[in-house]
């Protein structure tokens, strides 16, 4: 059994677009939804009759172990001729329609056809799912920091009877209470490989043959808009990123939340490079704004408390915290040759 450190990009893009043709997505989901809708990319339309809510998505479109955009749809399209094939047939079986014309090459492993399919979830990523990036790690990694916490206070059994409700654990049986698969998979001693989703609204399991995957769903407290999961300076009028630039205010608000994240960890949550995090910390830490810790070979980030009243826009002492970063970074300058 393994929990997976964070979301994985193409689960959320196919899960994402199941959820955009419900009819009734929620209170939760309903604002994204509408949202969603005025962005469909035209080469999207495509995957529809392939992912429909409520029904067996082809496994191919969600490669093993992916945390990476771009390593996930490399993966797809190096599945193997076979793996196309039987997952196009468990696809007919499992929902008793055929595959749309356009896919039947997909069986036979045409490259044209694989890199339609890539494209268009490419495509639906950047719409829909990449300015949701920061929300979206947040939420996971408390869902995974909670479930970690039960299995090592609890146990295994507590852990996977409280990932949801819809999950029941009888060991060494794991029933999900889907009604739209009716069959028993047995892992064969394989493990099980559980991930985080945002926009999972029940468990789903996906039968890589080395690893089976469950995904299981993040619980929402409030109601999820756009809004509430934009970049720091879009969600704060600006200020904080024309101070900053965009990259520094997401960096600060992910350290505030983290409490003590990684280099790495930051680098897999704002989508740029270790190197380009090392860079831009170096001057969040000059600025006063966090401070940097070493246990081993990483290096772990907090947020100071004028970094922390920056990001969260104290009333009573925000133009302080402006000034008093400005200043800073004027010595900076001033320091520069």
């Amino acid at each position: 059994m393994s929990l997976a450190e964070g979301i994985d990009p193409l689960t959320e893009t196919l899960v994402s677009l199941q959820l955009l043709q419900q009819p009734r997505p929620g209170a939760v989901f309903g604002p994204w939804q509408r949202w969603a809708r005025q962005r469909v990319p035209r080469s999207v339309h495509l995957l529809r009759p392939l992912v429909q809510p409520g029904m067996y998505c082809p496994d191919f479109l969600t490669p093993l172990n992916t945390a990476d955009l771009d390593a996930g749809l490399d993966a797809l399209l190096h599945t193997p001729k076979s793996s196309l094939r039987a997952d196009l047939e468990a696809f007919t079986r499992f929902t008793g329609r055929p595959v749309p014309g356009w896919a039947v090459e997909l069986a036979d492993g045409s490259p044209r056809a694989l890199e339609t399919v890539s494209g268009a979830m490419r495509d639906w990523h950047r719409a829909a799912i990449a300015p949701m990036r920061q929300h979206m790690y947040t939420h996971a990694e408390a869902a995974r920091s909670s479930a970690a916490r039960t299995l090592l206070a609890e146990g295994l059994d507590a852990m996977l009877s409280r990932l949801h409700p819809t999950i029941r654990w009888t060991p060494p049986v794991l029933e999900l209470a889907r009604p739209e698969l009716n069959e028993d998979f047995h892992l064969e001693g394989r493990g099980l490989h559980l991930i985080p989703s945002l926009f999972c609204r029940a468990p789903g399991i996906t039968l890589h043959a080395e690893l089976p995957v469950l995904a299981f769903p993040v619980s929402h407290d409030t109601v999820w808009t756009p809004e509430a999961s934009l970049a720091p300076e879009e969600a704060q009028g600006g200020t904080l990123g024309a101070l900053l630039g965009p990259t520094r205010a997401a960096l600060l608000q992910a350290i505030t939340a983290g409490h003590g994240i990684t280099t790495s960890a930051l680098a897999r949550r704002v989508g740029i490079s270790s190197a380009t995090v090392s860079h831009h910390t170096t001057v969040l830490r000059d600025a006063g704004l966090i401070t940097t810790h070493r246990t081993g070979t990483s290096a772990h980030h907090l947020s100071t408390p004028l970094g922390s009243r920056l990001l969260n826009g104290t009333p009573a002492c925000d133009q302080r915290s402006l000034s008093t970063v400005e200043a800073r970074r004027r010595k900076q300058a001033e320091r520069q040759p």
